[in-house]
């Protein structure tokens, strides 16, 4: 993954505790920035002698903002936004690899309902003002946070609805005021209206209690689409790390990717992605360390094991979702769809 440098042109304190920070890449690299709303950008943030990755959502969308801007809400003891909170200022700059990620509008006719908790807004938003100025979908908002204080965009939010009257609907749920968000006003929120496209982006128990409300209605996994992002900062282990090595009997496994499919030869020791590219197949990815989701795929046949699956809910797991960038192949019979 290459970086580039992107200048900082502005910094808004959009709470206490969350910061927009708006990025100008040098006009040279400018083509390798142009961004789908709902993606995120891969920072490489200097620690010590070295660094580490950081992936943070754009909060921006081309058609209304001139610049790119991400929105990092600070977290206890974590490094990446911590360090976003305190140190970069204007005219500094920083290193990003180019957008990525699959959490995107994919109709221009099922209208969006999205559900956001806390800093989960920050795609969400991209997706709400993409879907205003560039389509007649009026999108539907259910915005969680534990109090008004903490409501990212608030202004910005009601603005759009000001700006679009009648076709943004935006509810706050504030747990201080009515009680953790739960089945019933998730499910009330919804409404009979089922033939939508859902996006769901937070912390994982509001998003595993929104995913879980939706599939109870018979909501289609096709239809409803997470972002889900697990960085070290977040404070959680990852139980299911394993130093996994592939079976050195495997030769190949397969591979479909844009409706073709693949026979790949598998490199003891290596990722399935790695293989991938390896043979010049143009495979998802971002931050290859089992934190973005950005190369989860549908494993059809065969045994893998996986060295993080840190993003990956047990109902990813249960329906049969691997990472490309963490599996190695068990058995000979592997075969991977990248297209689901």
């Amino acid at each position: 993954m290459d970086f580039y440098p992107l200048t900082i042109t502005g910094v808004v304190d959009e709470t206490a505790r969350a910061r927009s920070f708006r990025l100008s890449p040098a006009a040279g690299h400018a083509p390798l920035f142009a961004y789908k709303p709902g993606q995120f950008l891969t920072f490489r943030i200097p620690r010590g002698g070295g660094h580490v990755e950081r992936c943070y959502s754009l909060s921006s969308a081309p058609a209304c903002d001139a610049e790119l801007k991400v929105t990092v809400k600070r977290v206890a003891d974590g490094f990446g936004s911590n360090w976003f909170n305190d140190v970069p200022k204007p005219g500094d700059t920083v290193e990003a690899a180019p957008p990525s990620g699959r959490f995107v509008l994919r109709s221009r006719e099922r209208q969006p309902v999205l559900f956001a908790g806390g800093s989960g807004i920050t795609p969400v938003i991209s997706l709400i003002k993409q879907a205003l100025h560039e389509t007649s979908l009026a999108p539907r908002l259910f915005y969680a946070n534990t109090d008004v204080d903490q409501i990212i965009f608030r202004r910005e939010l009601d603005a759009l609805g000001a700006r679009f009257p009648g076709r943004l609907e935006c509810h706050h749920h504030v747990d201080a005021q009515s009680g953790l968000a739960d089945a019933g006003s998730v499910r009330d929120f919804i409404g009979g209206r089922l033939d939508c496209d859902f996006f769901i982006c937070g912390p994982a128990p509001f998003m595993a209690l929104t995913e879980d409300v939706l599939s109870g209605l018979g909501v289609g996994d096709r239809h409803v689409f997470i972002e889900r992002f697990t960085m070290p900062e977040d404070g959680e282990s990852d139980a299911d790390t394993e130093i996994a090595a592939g079976d050195s009997g495997v030769e190949s496994f397969r591979a479909t990717l844009d409706g073709e499919e693949h026979e790949v030869p598998y490199r003891a020791g290596e990722t399935l992605l790695r293989c991938m590219l390896s043979q010049g197949l143009d495979a998802v990815y971002s931050c290859e360390d089992a934190h973005c989701g950005s190369c989860m795929v549908i494993r059809k046949s065969g045994e893998v094991a996986m060295r993080k699956s840190t993003v990956l809910s047990k109902r990813d797991k249960e329906r049969g979702y691997i990472l490309l960038c963490q599996a190695v192949p068990r058995s000979a019979d592997v075969w991977v769809d990248c297209d689901a």
